[in-house]
């Protein structure tokens, strides 16, 4: 929770663009980090929220979602081609590889920690738009509150049923 809500407080800056992840406990090295590569820690993406947080408590979904891809790529049809740089900071292969890899708690059973994997669309039309992790934090109406970046600045918001659920998971 420290480290997911460290974004909030950082106020990072909401920035979708493709790059090179070339930074490495906060430093820029110069050249492309893999395993363990970020990017300027003042900018990121929903994405960036829960690899941060996962990362600090040794979990690598950088590593664990490109290796994934290479040994399983017929899982991950939209990706044509791996790439260490922004396979894992996209919501749809992030979700591939939790279907894969993480336990699905039943739909009330939630925790801090968990994470929610979001359509901005109902059914069928869905697609994965968005992810958060759960807060320890309840909000006005009794519920756990999700730690999220959709822009322009990573919140903490009373979310958590607002959207169509893809996918409910716990690592």
């Amino acid at each position: 929770m420290a480290r997911a809500r460290g974004e909030v407080d950082r106020q990072v800056v909401y920035d979708p663009a493709y790059v090179r992840l070339s930074f490495r406990a906060g430093a820029d090295t110069g050249h492309v980090v893999y395993p363990g590569g970020d990017l300027d820690a003042s900018r990121g993406v929903c994405t960036d929220v829960v690899v941060r947080a996962l990362r600090a408590v040794g979990v690598d979904l950088q590593e664990r979602v490109h290796a994934d891809i290479v040994a399983h790529p017929a899982a991950y049809p939209r990706v044509t081609a791996p790439d260490t740089n922004i396979d894992h900071r996209r919501v749809g292969p992030l979700l591939g590889y939790l279907r894969r890899h993480a336990v699905a708690p039943a739909p009330t059973d939630w925790q801090p920690g968990d994470i929610v994997v979001y359509a901005f669309n109902p059914c069928p039309r869905c697609t994965p738009d968005h992810v958060g992790i759960v807060s320890d934090r309840r909000g006005p109406r009794g519920k756990l509150l999700v730690i999220h970046n959709m822009g322009p600045r990573p919140s903490e918001d009373d979310v958590i049923d607002e959207w169509t659920q893809l996918g409910h998971f716990r690592l």
